[in-house]
């Protein structure tokens, strides 16, 4: 009897496999597959491309250290200055280290369609339990996508949650590279009221979520290919392979080694003659009648390929390749590439971490965590100028009034406490412009005031 499938992804793949593999070119249905790339990128093939490679490694930290370059502003939007509810808050996170926890579910979410983090709080309930009232925030669990799964679903399609989760399994990963030693994997239910899903991309079902990496893998793929295979030749060309070359009617014979034994045949005494001469550098070749030489190949410049896949991932991740990739070959990343690469994160932010970050404030306040009221996130702007652009800025201003004085502008254009806003320095208590009478600038005061001659 033939197997029946009735889970919805395998019927697509054997539909696929079927018609052919999936393919940009239409004369070519099955080009991917021609070219090596998956027909199906899952969630392992991604992690392993963040993990062991460094584009893919790169572009995450990238857009997730810039986005989290300085940490947000959780405050109340009546007023500027910090109130007691924002030091109670920052308290909080503070202690539990609340911000690291979702910076790491940010990077778990960049690398698969979904990440989420699981609420520990004191309520003397188990995980399984809803959420309602909690005296305190005990940890956060953040969790990568094969980490969670759902187990159980709302049916009921007269209900306002109908077609959401009712229960969550979460999975305990062992520590990298630890051996477990076939110990089963363990499993925990846990109610949705303690999970928090963050899922880049989707507006909806989570399931919609975009991996970061997903559009640019095939280009992921040739970098990898391109850079292995030149180091690769590299390596053959350094490996010296022996050719052996004799004389029409040249009879060799087999020569015993140092040891005295003497090998069965010519082709193992030329195979051990090698091994010896790849491994140290004092060992010598004994020839009857012919001669050896070294096997070369022509290798390549691969900078150009490589730099073809390297634009196409760059585009694919929506980051200048000057940023993403830094110097190459003299290039430095432009102000329009700086400007670009702000304003993505500076989105980016307010899209996709405002929300989570609101998401998580408001949970906290229905739980009792935190004290109920109206709240904003602030970020620090992702494009604020460094100390020597804020110094440039300085000398145009301070250029400027000199330009205005010598105009015949008596009054500046400037005070010395807007001078001192440009570098974040202090107000002073007067704006360090001279007065009308002080003796330094009257000449009449100050004759004045001048004592008398002798």
């Amino acid at each position: 009897m033939p197997e029946i499938i009735t889970n919805t992804l395998e019927l697509s793949r054997a539909r696929q496999e079927f018609l052919g593999s999936l393919g940009l070119d239409a004369k070519r249905p099955t080009a991917w597959t021609q070219y090596g790339y998956p027909e199906h990128v899952t969630f392992e093939l991604l992690y392993a491309a963040y993990e062991r490679g460094g584009a893919g490694h790169g572009a995450v930290h990238r857009l997730l250290d810039k986005c989290w370059e300085k940490l947000p502003r959780i405050k109340k939007p009546e007023s500027d200055s910090e109130t007691p509810w924002e030091k109670k808050v920052r308290k909080l996170l503070r202690d539990v280290r609340v911000m690291a926890k979702l910076k790491d579910l940010d990077r778990r979410n960049l690398i698969g369609r979904y990440a989420a983090v699981i609420y520990r709080v004191a309520d003397n309930k188990s995980l399984d339990q809803p959420l309602e009232r909690a005296a305190k925030l005990v940890d956060l669990i953040p969790l990568f996508e094969n980490q969670l799964k759902v187990t159980k679903w709302n049916i009921d399609q007269n209900a306002e949650n109908y077609g959401t989760p009712a229960m969550f399994q979460y999975r305990k990963l062992p520590p990298p590279d630890s051996d477990t030693q076939g110990k089963p994997e363990e499993w925990a239910d846990v109610h949705p009221s303690r999970v928090q899903i963050l899922a880049e991309g989707s507006v909806g079902d989570f399931f919609d979520g975009i991996p970061l990496l997903r559009a640019g893998f095939n280009r992921l793929m040739d970098l990898d290919k391109i850079s292995g295979g030149s180091g690769e030749s590299y390596l053959k060309n350094s490996s010296r392979t022996i050719v052996f070359k004799y004389e029409a009617g040249a009879a060799p014979q087999a020569i015993p080694g140092p040891d005295g034994k003497e090998p069965t045949s010519v082709r193992e005494a030329h195979e051990t003659q090698a091994r010896a001469l790849n491994r140290s550098t004092d060992a010598a070749i004994v020839m009857q009648g012919g001669d050896a030489t070294t096997l070369q190949t022509s290798i390549s410049d691969p900078t150009g390929p490589w730099t073809v896949a390297a634009n196409e991932f760059a585009a694919s991740v929506r980051l200048p390749f000057t940023i993403l990739f830094g110097q190459q070959t003299g290039r430095l990343a432009s102000d329009e590439d700086k400007q670009d690469y702000a304003n993505r994160c500076a989105s980016r932010q307010e899209f996709e971490l405002t929300p989570m970050l609101e998401e998580f404030i408001t949970r906290m306040q229905a739980a009792g965590i935190i004290e109920a009221g109206d709240f904003e996130i602030q970020w620090p702007p992702v494009n604020a100028p460094t100390e020597t652009d804020k110094a440039n800025l300085l000398g145009k201003l301070t250029a400027a009034m000199q330009q205005a004085f010598q105009s015949g502008l008596t009054e500046p254009l400037f005070d010395a406490n807007e001078l001192r806003a440009v570098m974040d320095y202090e107000e002073r208590a007067d704006d360090g412009l001279p007065t009308e009478g002080d003796p330094a600038v009257d000449p009449l005061q100050q004759d004045d005031n001048a004592p008398a001659a002798a």
